[in-house]
Order: C-alpha cells, then sequence, then structure tokens
C-alpha cells in the first residue's frame, strides 16, 4: 500500500473515534431495560439559599399572604384555606408561631417569575433569618397544597418539584384547599410546646375566649408590658387581626 494511502486511512478512522455518540431515541430512553428507569428515584430538594431583598415581617394576612415592609407578599407556590374554611386558622397561625413582628425575613422573586399576581401583591419566596422557606413549611405541615406552578399553567419556580413531593394536604372540589387537620372527623388539637407561649396555641380570640383552662380572655394592651407580647400575637400573628379597630386593645 503506497505511504499515503495509508496516512489517509489512519487520518479517517482518527477522525471517526472522535464523532459524538448518537442521542438515544425515546423509544430507547423510555425501555425498560435501560440504565435511567432502573436507577432509584430521588427526593426533590430545594435550590441553594438565592439572593433576595431584605424586609420585615409585620403581620399575617393569611396562610400564604403576608404584610412586609417591602409591601404585602403572596407566597409563591402554595394555596392555603380561605378565610371561614376549615383550616383558615391553623394555617395562619403557624406562620405567627414562626414569625414576629419586626423580625428580617428575605423576599426572592426567581428568575421567570412575576412581579406581582392581579391584585398587585408582591410574588415572592420568603425565608427567615434561619433560612426557613416558609412555603415549603406550610405545605410539609399540612396547611398548604402546592398550586400555582407550571403544572397548572402558572410560570415554573425553582422549588416546584420540592413543594409536590412534601405535599400532605389535598386539593378540594372548586378549588379548595383541605388541609391535614381537616381530612379526618375533627381537626387535632394540638400542645404547645414547653417553650411555647401559652397564647400561641390559640388561632384566634374566639377561639381564646371558649377556653376552659383558665387563660385571661382579654382585651390586651399594646402599651402594657405584660401584655404586649399577647397583644402582638392576637393583633398580628394570628391572620385573624385581633385589633380591628386599631385602638391598641386586642381580643376587647
Amino acid at each position: 500500500m503506497p505511504r499515503a494511502v495509508g496516512v489517509a486511512i489512519v487520518l479517517m478512522l482518527g477522525l471517526t473515534g472522535c464523532a459524538p455518540e448518537p442521542a438515544a431515541s425515546p423509544a430507547a430512553s423510555a425501555s425498560p431495560t435501560s440504565a435511567s428507569s432502573s436507577a432509584p428515584a430521588t427526593t426533590p430538594s430545594l435550590t441553594a439559599p438565592q439572593a433576595g431583598e431584605p424586609a420585615v415581617f409585620l403581620s399575617v394576612i393569611d396562610g400564604d399572604t403576608i404584610e412586609t415592609s417591602a409591601g404585602t407578599v403572596r407566597i409563591i407556590g402554595i394555596d392555603t384555606p380561605e378565610r371561614g374554611e376549615c383550616g383558615h386558622n391553623e394555617a395562619s397561625a403557624a406562620i405567627g408561631r414562626l414569625l414576629s413582628r419586626g423580625e428580617p425575613v428575605t423576599l426572592v422573586l426567581p428568575p421567570g417569575q412575576n412581579d406581582r399576581d392581579r391584585h398587585g401583591r408582591l410574588l415572592r419566596y420568603v425565608l427567615t433569618a434561619d433560612g426557613v422557606d416558609l412555603g415549603l413549611r406550610q405545605v410539609e405541615s399540612g396547611h398548604a397544597i402546592a398550586r400555582y406552578d407550571s403544572r397548572d399553567g402558572y410560570p415554573a419556580h425553582p422549588n416546584e418539584a420540592a413543594y409536590r413531593a412534601a405535599q400532605i394536604a389535598s386539593p378540594g372540589p372548586n378549588g379548595t384547599v383541605i388541609p391535614l387537620g381537616c381530612q379526618g372527623s375533627a381537626p387535632p388539637t394540638t400542645t404547645p410546646s414547653a417553650d411555647e407561649p401559652w397564647w400561641q396555641q390559640y388561632p384566634s380570640c374566639a377561639q381564646l375566649k371558649r377556653n376552659t383552662v383558665g387563660h385571661p380572655i382579654g382585651p390586651f394592651d399594646r402599651d402594657d408590658p405584660s401584655e404586649a407580647d399577647i397583644y402582638e400575637w392576637f393583633a398580628y400573628g394570628t391572620g385573624n387581626r385581633g385589633d380591628g379597630d386599631g385602638d391598641g386593645l386586642a381580643c376587647e
């Protein structure tokens, strides 16, 4: 064989060896014998903490909406019961147990998300100073369902897979939410932990006033140092606006 022809063959073989492998066809990918089908399923995890806008928590509006120094914030990717529905008070109180008025929060707008909803509320992830994701916490606790994401025709958000995987509440008829505590014959009662103030077991002034264990029923004065924390809870922490007339007395 002439030397020039031999060199040409070697070069052709070398180039052929560097060609990329063809992508697997959909049928091959779906084959039960493929490596991907035999791999164990993994639980979706949250994305790494993202930079966001610092703000101050002011009050609970309900289980998926809070008031902050930056404005009213609708938490991305979750839905909780509306006022008057089973579980509304509990979902609202759950946020009040995590945040007190004046505490710092971080508001995160993921790429591709709308800045505001049709009501003008900011759409954000909400992270506490300890890094707790309020949306995920509400879903994990059974107070919320994962909703308003790419599966519902809304913009995708980075943590929607983790929210969906954590969901234990159920969607109800006509778009309602059935929290974990409302799925049985009666919502379970909760007992506050030893380091939790007694008033935080009550998600509203109405429930406080029905207590049979001797807890004071109000009113609570925001200017009285011994009652200020109780006032803050019922006025801002439960979502039920215990000082509805703004006179500085809660649970009148």
